[in-house]
This record gives C-alpha cells, structure tokens and sequence, in this order.
C-alpha cells in the first residue's frame, strides 16, 4: 500500500497511515504522510494483533473523510472498525489466507465472524471478479463491491531497470521465484517437479522467506540457491538476470510480482488456478503442478520465444496496473461515499 500512499499524498490528499511493525512504536510525518506504527503482541494465524492501534484509530478517525481498512481478516481491522464511519468506510479484501489442517477450521470461523461484522461498510473493493463473488455469497451486497486490483508503480520499476546490470545466469534455464515460504505458494511440488525434468539444465533462485524453508531445503537440488530476503530494489537485477519467474502457488489474491516482472520484460510461468486464469491468461505461460511434463512444456515455450507475451505483458501492465491509472480509481471511489468532487 505505501505507493497508493504516496500517490494520494503526490494529489493534495493528507494521509494517515495505522500499521504493525516488529519495532517500537512510533511516528513520523513527511510529505502529507503521517505513519504510525505500533508494535504486534503476536500473531496468531500470522495475523498481527495490537490492542494500541484500535484506540488510536478512535482518536483520529474522527477528523477522517475517508476511512480505508485493508483485510477483512486482520485483527486490526476487526478491532478498528466498530469506531468507524460505516458511512465513510471502505474494506479491501486482499485475497483470502491459504491454510491446511486446524489453523484451516479456526480460519474459516475466523472468516465468517469478520464478514458478519464488516458487512455494513459502504463500500468494498475485491481484487478480481472472483473475489467479488466470493464476497456476495457472504451477504456483502453487489451494490456495494466495487472491483479494483492490484498495481505497481510503473515509472519506477522500468527506471530501476534501466539503472540496473542482470546478474549472472547460473544454468540454462534460469528461473526465479519471489515471495514467501508458505503452503499457499506451491514451493515443494515446484522443486518435486523441478527434479523429474532433471534432463534440463534448469535453476532456481528463490528470493525470500517463511516457516517452509526448512522443509524446502532438504527437497532442493543442487540448482535451487537460496537468497533470502531482499529489498524491492534489489530485486530488479534478478528479474532482468532470469529467463522467468515463476509462480507455483496453490492460491493467490493479486500476486503484485507477476505486475513487475511484466513491467521489467521478465516472462512469467504460472501454476494453472483460476485466478491466474483469470488475470494473466494472454500475459503468462502456464504449466499444472504435480504434473511435471506440462513444467517441460511451458520451459520448452520459453526457450522458443516469449517476445509476444513479454510485450502484451507490458501494455496491460502501463494502461491497467499502474498506481496512477489504479489511484484515480480510488479517488472516484472515495468521491462517490463522500460527495466531495475534489478527491479525485
């Protein structure tokens, strides 16, 4: 969220901003931006819980216009919202969490408290079609859903890129993946997968981190190297280093990487689910995990030549998923529950 952010701090708008943060509580004010971060108790189902936000988000929501939560699931947002406008308030559902076992029971009572609670928000924004609908068959009205997706900015990502030397290719085929090291992201089958098309020369830089990685370390190859985590920036050389990303995951809401690999020229090879489908269906290869001779298939497609897709890619990317094309969408929105015309 911190493009938006700054977007509507770059159009007049001031902009406060409640997080969670691993650090101290605190605050900073700069260029119409006000972020105050507290400090998580813990995190059950990987869900910061603060008890300090919800008192301040009192305080201040008072002077607000336009109250924006993010997550109908987090514990910040369930806290909060009973203090808000519903009137002035709008609720974005970034997909839904992937869970296995209990934690996939407590989630689903989790979730149909939060949508019990929240549905009386003015408006809700789902990422994708999908989502909507999701949202309707929990009693959210249509009328009240507005789909709206994820974005990137793409001035800056093509500016780093310019800037930027490829890092070294390591193997033929050299694949990159991006995100975290949970269930949802599909990282085992992929490296299960990687190993029954041994005959080809392919590698795997996995960027980032998560409670799998040690389960992902004794399924990997010798061609899978490790680089944990890494600030966006410092993503772009690997991007440009690689002759994909890929994307393996079991579940997804909006995967923003997939933007920015379009926006830098990275091909991009996805798990065939429906919301991949659904978004990226003329700007990705695809290939069925657990089925490995559809993975040979769509690297014998990229070695072919992706010029087509890499270019369709960033057309959709620049006209659809820019923060600026998707930050005047906001702004519209914000307009319409508040009736101040300025906004956008």
């Amino acid at each position: 969220m911190q493009k938006l952010v700054q977007y509507l701090a770059s159009r007049g708008h001031h902009v406060t901003v409640l997080t969670t943060s691993p650090s101290p509580n605190g605050e900073v004010t700069t260029d119409g931006i006000t972020i105050i971060r507290f400090r998580a108790l813990a995190e059950p189902l990987r869900n910061p819980l603060s008890l300090k936000l919800p008192l301040k988000f009192r305080k201040l929501v008072k002077d607000a216009d336009v109250v924006h939560l993010h997550s109908l699931y987090t514990f910040t947002t369930l806290l909060s919202y009973p203090f808000s406008p519903k009137d002035r308030t709008v609720i974005t559902l970034h997909g839904r969490a992937y869970y296995t076992g209990l934690s996939k029971f407590l989630a689903k009572i989790h979730e149909r408290f939060s949508f019990l609670l929240l549905k009386g928000a003015s408006r809700f924004i789902a990422l994708t079609e999908l989502d909507a609908s999701y949202m309707e068959s929990m009693g959210v009205p249509s009328s009240r859903i507005e789909i709206i997706p994820n974005f990137v900015d793409v001035r800056e990502l093509e500016g780093w890129g310019e800037e930027a030397d490829p890092v070294e290719k390591e193997h033929e085929i050299q694949l990159l993946f991006v995100g975290g090291f949970v269930e949802a992201k599909g990282l085992d089958q992929l490296l299960l997968d990687l190993k029954e098309i041994s005959e080809l020369d392919v590698g795997l830089w996995l960027i980032g981190s998560g409670p799998l990685e040690g389960k992902l370390r004794r399924l990997a190859s010798d061609s899978v190297k490790f680089l944990g985590r890494r600030p966006r920036r410092d993503l772009v050389p690997y991007f440009k280093g690689a002759d994909a990303l890929i994307l393996p995951s079991r579940s997804e809401g909006f995967p923003t990487v997939v933007l920015e690999a379009a926006a830098l020229g990275t091909p991009v090879i996805l798990s065939d689910i429906p919301v991949h489908r659904l978004l990226f269906s003329d700007m990705a290869l695809f290939y069925t995990p657990g089925d490995s001779g559809t993975l040979k298939r769509a690297i014998d497609r990229l070695v072919s030549g992706t010029e087509d897709l890499v270019e369709r890619a960033k057309r959709e990317v620049r006209s659809r998923y820019d923060v600026r094309v998707v930050g005047e969408r906001i702004l519209r929105l914000y307009s319409q529950i508040t009736g101040i015309g300025s906004l956008a």
